[in-house]
């Protein structure tokens, strides 16, 4: 059953969810309503796999429309991916034709925080150093840029080595850029760098300073320094009213995979409002590689004392028997943190009860004789399920070499 945490208030609270979505969505879970029914305050959602987190971000959502708690223009929901903002967009008016609401939901802001961000510098640039129609760079024309301007960022090389550690220019370029990002999305001031004892970071330091010297001549900025610019932005107090006077409410999905720029600046532009909402889950933390940290959502209640906690732990999607193991091979970690809240919230994942699972082998052990048969045999696998007839697809094939191995004990 999904939970809640609720600091002594009830789980559920019907007066706070417009008569509307009752009426139109009677089967909400105890979990849901309280999410729905949130109407002022922090809340911090841990939602486990297929336990419907986006599903109940567009009910609140709507419900605060529905309520009057706040215009669309007051309201930001933000997503991970271009592709989620525009499906969560499309969930979002379809439920408020569903349930009859005539607001005007162009006003609304739904998209990543970088398009957020962007849309904040385009309307207060002059607030900045940019100029007048300056470009973004993507990961991969960052990169070009780098190339193209390497001798006044990078610089000739010592000993053989770019900066002191890469030996060819493109290794250098992907190398430095990595430290760039970093560097701008932990707000490192990069004069302690050129401070340090240590030559390599004296190298970045430098190196970073002329880059974002070359960024501004030529009027461009990057992903990371997108958000550095509001983050910086925001810490003048005439232009953060600027920015937050019509901001009443935001939701964040996949909170998990946020970055620290991007949680300083959620966390600015609620300030006065304190009305954030995060939704994500731990265990799915994927992108630690492109900055995500994890403790961004493990230290959420900490950041803002008196959040409220709810958790969505049906597994409304999954197979029971992948639910079960996933959640027993979870749980048999020690998440425990003796320097800090612990690296996962108790949770336990549960299937669906009333949802419908065939019966067949829905976990399987794959192994060979080493590492590189095990991993062969995991891309024949692979290869078979991504080209294989749908109808073949979902049946064991009794000459396949994996379908043997699911009956063996797991090595």
């Amino acid at each position: 059953m999904d939970r809640t945490t609720l600091g002594g208030r009830p789980a559920t609270d019907s007066t706070r969810i417009a008569p509307e979505i009752l009426k139109h969505y009677p089967e909400l879970t105890d979990s849901q309503r309280a999410i729905v029914g949130h109407l002022d305050g922090p809340l911090l959602v841990i939602a486990g796999p297929g336990s419907g987190k986006t599903y109940s971000i567009v009910l609140r959502a709507l419900n605060l429309l529905l309520l009057e708690k706040s215009s669309p223009k007051q309201l930001v929901l933000c997503t991970f991916t271009e592709k989620a903002a525009f499906e969560m967009r499309d969930r979002l008016a379809a439920a408020a034709r569903k349930v009859g609401y005539a607001g005007d939901l162009s006003e609304l802001t739904v998209s990543t925080i970088h398009s957020f961000c962007n849309g904040v510098l385009t309307q207060h640039r002059h607030r900045t150093e940019l100029g007048h129609s300056f470009d973004t760079l993507d990961e991969l024309t960052q990169l070009l840029f780098i190339f193209e301007h390497f001798d006044e960022i990078v610089g000739l090389p010592q000993n053989d080595l770019f900066l002191l550690r890469w030996k060819t220019r493109w290794t250098a370029i992907e190398g430095a850029r990595g430290y760039f990002d970093k560097i701008t999305e932990e707000l490192v001031d990069p004069e302690q760098l050129t401070r340090s004892t240590d030559p390599l970071l004296i190298a970045i330091g430098n190196a970073y300073r002329r880059y974002e010297r070359v960024l501004l001549h030529a009027n461009r900025t990057d992903f990371a320094h997108l958000q550095r610019l509001v983050h910086d932005l925001l810490g003048d107090r005439a232009t953060a009213d600027a920015v937050t006077d019509d901001i009443r409410y935001v939701l964040v999905d996949e909170y998990q995979d946020t970055n620290y720029v991007q949680e300083q600046l959620l966390l600015k532009i609620t300030e006065k409002s304190r009305n954030l909402c995060v939704v994500g889950d731990e265990d799915q933390s994927l992108y630690r590689f492109r900055g995500a940290t994890v403790r961004n959502i493990l230290e959420f209640p900490q950041r803002l004392p008196g959040c409220r906690i709810v958790e969505l732990t049906t597994n409304y999607r999954s197979h029971r028997v992948i639910v079960k193991r996933c959640d027993r091979w979870m749980a048999s970690a020690d998440w425990s943190n003796p320097r800090g809240v612990p690296f996962r919230y108790d949770k336990t994942i549960e299937a669906n009860a009333a949802g419908a699972h065939p019966d067949y082998p829905s976990v399987i052990a794959i192994w060979g004789q080493d590492r590189r048969d095990e991993a062969s045999r995991f891309a024949d696998l692979v290869e078979f399920l991504a080209f294989a007839e749908p109808s073949i697809a979902l049946r064991p094939d009794p000459a396949s070499r994996t379908s043997g191995a699911s009956k063996a004990p797991p090595k």
